[in-house]
């Protein structure tokens, strides 16, 4: 994010709730018992150990926005200063989940 600590900021603001999302979704599918994914996937339910960094990510950061907007209140800048960081990050974050979904 090339040194900008608000842009930083205000990628993480927007990118982390998407992320932490599709953490939530993914270590739900991964974690459930009631199906035969379990066998599938080898996890004992949500609270299995080999979960544990995506059930991190799938954990909302309760303050997130208000820390964003301290920063770059600190930084001074303006939306056309950080916009374009933080649609890269999110394209990133589509490329990121399309991997995901289509490995064969």
């Amino acid at each position: 994010l090339s040194q900008n600590r608000a842009a930083g900021a205000a990628a993480c603001a927007v990118n982390f709730p998407a992320w932490g999302e599709m953490c939530r979704r993914l270590w739900k599918a991964l974690g459930d018992t009631d199906t035969d994914s379990n066998s599938t996937f080898g996890y004992d339910g949500t609270d299995d150990e080999g979960l544990a960094f995506v059930k991190f990510f799938a954990t909302p950061i309760d303050t997130l926005e208000e820390m964003a907007a301290s920063v770059i209140d600190e930084e001074g800048v303006a939306y056309e200063d950080i916009v374009d960081h933080v649609r890269l990050l999110q394209e990133y974050e589509v490329l990121f989940w399309d991997a995901i979904f289509n490995v064969e």
